[in-house]
């Protein structure tokens, strides 16, 4: 072996080397503590969002390793991501609500988004033993809804005879009370507390107005991870794991 071909394969052996030294790296990812059923430290790593960057990690083949934040209250999620995933804090920022014109505000901060890895609506719950199956089947009766929400603006364009409460206890209480004959809840809250018994949900509602989608925010300079996590979120989806983690966060 001349000296040039010997010192080429040191090369390829030290590439490889150093290649598999940095697929073995763990898989950074901020989430924000104290949102469930999304994500908290509380009595352990858990919720959905926890879920979403463990299967994430196992497709990179990679650790995953969870960076917990607190979402400021001046400042908002833009000081979060600030703080955090621009920071280099974390090479993922999982749980990022999408909303108009945010793409716009992440490449400013130099960040993209992902595929969406999950949609969370409205749903219509009523008693059980109640007349009410869906939303056709309301007609004057009374319909309730946390005030000021995607749900009382839909309930009050379409003309229901809706009944505004001031938040969601209050919303179920009246419910269980009989004062409604059904209520529109928002699925992240009906999972993370659960109607009272007797109650369940009735109609899962799909209009674009009352849907918030979830993404995963990344650098932007690193487009191999944010390819790598889109083609992670398809996979996941297509063999129903994000679906089965959805299920057992408590979503309809």
């Amino acid at each position: 072996m001349t000296k040039t071909s010997a010192f080429r394969t040191a090369a390829c052996a030290l590439a490889l080397a150093l290649s598999s030294i940095v697929s073995a790296a763990p898989l950074t990812a901020c989430v924000v503590d104290g949102n469930e059923p999304f994500s908290s430290s509380s009595g352990g790593a858990r919720g959905l969002d926890v879920e979403v960057v463990q299967a994430l990690a196992t497709k990179l083949g990679r650790e995953p390793k969870l960076n917990w934040i607190v979402v400021p209250s001046r400042g908002g999620m833009g000081r979060a991501l600030k703080q955090s995933i621009q920071a280099g804090a974390c090479e993922l920022f999982v749980g990022l609500p999408e909303t108009e014109g945010g793409g716009e505000d992440l490449a400013e901060r130099g960040l993209v988004a992902s595929t969406p890895y999950l949609s969370v609506g409205y749903v219509l719950v009523a008693p059980a033993a109640g007349k009410v199956k869906s939303m056709s089947d309301l007609g004057k009766a009374r319909v309730g809804a946390v005030t000021a929400t995607p749900a009382d603006l839909h309930l009050l364009a379409g003309g229901f005879n809706r009944t505004p409460y001031g938040n969601h206890r209050q919303l179920m209480e009246a419910l269980a009370r009989g004062e409604i004959a059904g209520a529109l809840v928002w699925a992240g809250r009906l999972a993370d507390t659960p109607p009272p018994d007797g109650i369940g949900v009735r109609q899962v509602l799909t209009e674009p107005s009352l849907t918030t989608r979830f993404v995963i925010a990344s650098r932007r300079a690193d487009a191999a991870l944010c390819s790598a996590v889109n083609d992670a979120l398809a996979a996941l989806k297509a063999d129903g794991t994000l679906d089965a983690i959805a299920r057992r966060a408590g979503f309809p």
